[in-house]
């Protein structure tokens, strides 16, 4: 799982959607690291009861009964939320605290960043003929930027990048542009920066949020900043950038991830280990390792998986089918039922104790950490 992500463009937001929910951007946004953490009461998490979805907060408790078709959410502190009502044909917005905010028809709007989402509309074009474009609304329901663009992402730190044709630049929430339309690749902002491309398949530099050019193009492929670091790929192998485009590890990895409260986990000569900013070992032993998230990381030593503590020991002992880094104050976690291929979908808290499911709910004989 946790090798796949080298070649991932890694964001700072995660977003998971239940169904094709809005503007095809829902579908495409992967997880984040370096993601301030949430307070319990600012973060919602999807749940599924009965083949309906609702939301949780971090202490496993209904916020918004699992009615619904589907829904729609961002895994960013304080993230706003969206439910599909399938047969009034709406989408509901609820306020990381559950408050319902507005009602939007179904599917034709995103999930809201920076109090702005995506949607979309039918325009006519001067020839006549009509096509789609992207515009945003704001955290009322109400138009802020309108529909004119080819191309458009969610926003990241007060800016999205946007194509009135091939070429990407970036808008502010006002809709004015920020960034002219000069380059073939565009990635979120994260940490002030983003990584970009001039040519199709030229090398990727990074740009600030001036659109100044920070770091000249010369990588063969770059990832977001996170934690004052970015991977980088060059020559068939991943290393690590400061913000000035110095080397703090030269690229020497098969497979590297973010890092995350100054470790990463990585391979190379196909050992996989964590590292710090040094490049050094730090802990060992390891097939499998995720982002460190307040002090607890994933990570798998055969066929289950536990969290480990920045000193490499195991603090939730590695009992689970599979298991994602923390986001906020809970964990998604992946359980097996015995003698069968059931898998239940669950939340951790960081004491250990699953939160979700209920206790009650949990069938006989499933391992509980």
């Amino acid at each position: 799982m946790f090798k796949k992500l080298a070649l991932t463009l890694l964001m700072t937001t995660m977003v998971f959607s239940a169904s094709v929910a809005g503007p095809e951007q829902d579908k495409a946004q992967a997880a984040g690291a370096g993601t301030m953490q949430a307070k319990t009461a600012d973060q919602l998490y999807p749940v599924e009861v009965n083949g309906k979805y609702g939301f949780i907060n971090g202490q496993g408790k209904m916020v918004i009964e699992a009615v619904y078709g589907g829904y729609g959410y961002s895994a960013a502190p304080g993230g706003k939320v969206y439910v599909e009502d399938h047969a009034a044909k709406k989408q509901y917005y609820f306020s990381s605290a559950g408050t319902k905010l507005f009602e939007y028809k179904l599917r034709d709007a995103s999930i809201l960043y920076n109090d702005r989402a995506l949607y979309t509309a039918k325009v006519q074009l001067a020839g006549g003929a009509t096509a789609t474009r992207y515009g945003y609304i704001d955290s009322q329901g109400k138009v802020a930027i309108q529909p004119i663009y080819v191309k458009a992402f969610h926003f990241s730190e007060g800016l999205a990048r946007v194509n009135m044709g091939k070429a990407s630049g970036y808008i502010n929430t006002k809709g004015e542009l920020v960034v002219p339309y000069r380059y073939s690749f565009t990635s979120d902002f994260s940490e002030g920066m983003a990584a970009v491309t001039l040519t199709v398949g030229g090398k990727y530099g990074y740009i600030d949020t001036t659109g100044k050019l920070r770091i000249t193009p010369r990588y063969d492929y770059a990832t977001p900043f996170s934690d004052g670091a970015a991977v980088v790929y060059v020559n068939g192998k991943y290393g690590y950038i400061d913000k000035k485009g110095n080397y703090l590890i030269k690229p020497q990895f098969s497979m590297a991830q973010p890092f995350s409260e100054g470790l990463a986990f990585v391979e190379r000569n196909g050992v996989t280990f964590y590292i710090n900013k040094k490049g050094a070992k730090v802990i060992q032993g390891y097939k499998a390792g995720g982002l460190f998230k307040g002090g607890l990381a994933p990570a798998s030593t055969g066929q289950r998986y536990g969290y480990i503590n920045t000193s490499g020991r195991f603090v939730v002992k590695p009992q689970l089918y599979w298991a994602d880094s923390f986001n906020g104050e809970l964990a998604e976690i992946t359980l097996l039922v015995p003698d069968t291929r059931e898998e239940i979908r669950g939340y951790m808290n960081r004491s250990g104790t699953i939160v979700w499911p209920p206790a009650s709910e949990l069938p006989a004989g499933v391992v509980k950490p």
